[in-house]
């Protein structure tokens, strides 16, 4: 059995592949990238991901957002992947040391249940002020209405036991909102979370991420009331979620 690391991609920059390469060489990891409907110029980049030993790219032919890219990886894991024991999820922008996915990859495979969240330490001078708010006040709101302190309630770097990703595969919603829902599931479900300290990286200050830090940061806090007036919301109607439960 054998561990793999997820990256959904949009329009990622020419690094992403030294990133991969430096991640295969730390263990035999497979490596699955989702290709969220990138431009034709980011072509060549995908390809030299394909190259490397390992590998696959799945293709959405248009955006389709960060939690449906998620959710195809999640089901090319399930569907195809029996030698997957667990799954790290990673983003694409450089924000990830590669030493902490794989300081994050060991924490999972300790446990066959429960979740695994790479912490970010927001005391750091150089994150940007924008950024900085928005963790913070997604946090605060989290603990308030839920009763459970989380350190970084949006940290993309996420470990999964395999067990996990059905349930993970019930939940609704395509872009930054679908790790805010599955947090909340989990807290609710009293799913066990375990945190683990990483690096906070914000290369060019963060100028390669796709994420809005005050649109996509209220958004996710209208979420999360929203997910604490209605838990029903979070998941997909009955006969998504069978189908979600069947693969």
């Amino acid at each position: 059995m054998i561990p793999a690391i997820i990256i959904p991609a949009f329009n990622p920059d020419h690094r992403l592949p030294g990133y991969i390469r430096q991640l295969r060489h730390h263990g035999d990891y497979r490596i699955i990238v989702v290709d969220d409907g990138s431009v034709l110029r980011s072509k060549p980049i995908f390809e030299s991901i394909r190259d490397i030993d390992g590998c696959i790219v799945l293709v959405h032919k248009r955006n389709m957002g960060k939690g449906a890219a998620l959710k195809t990886a999640f089901r090319h894991v399930l569907g195809n992947c029996r030698e997957v024991s667990h799954i790290v999820t990673a983003d694409a922008d450089g924000q990830h040391a590669v030493e902490d996915v794989v300081s994050v990859v060991k924490e999972t495979g300790k446990s066959a249940c429960g979740l695994v969240f790479g912490v970010r330490d927001f005391i750091h001078p150089e994150i940007p002020a924008r950024s900085l708010f928005g963790n913070r006040l997604t946090s605060h709101l989290f603990r308030i209405l839920f009763g459970r302190r989380l350190h970084d309630t949006q940290t993309g770097l996420r470990g999964i036991p395999r067990k996990e990703l059905k349930w993970l595969m019930t939940i609704r919603g395509d872009r930054y909102d679908y790790e805010m829902n599955t947090l909340i599931h989990a807290v609710r479900e009293n799913v066990d979370i375990r945190e683990v300290g990483i690096r906070t990286i914000y290369l060019d200050r963060n100028a390669s991420s796709h994420y809005r830090p005050l649109v996509d940061s209220a958004r996710i806090f209208l979420k999360i009331i929203s997910g604490y007036f209605s838990g029903s919301s979070l998941y997909v109607n009955p006969s998504e979620r069978q189908i979600a439960e069947e693969v």
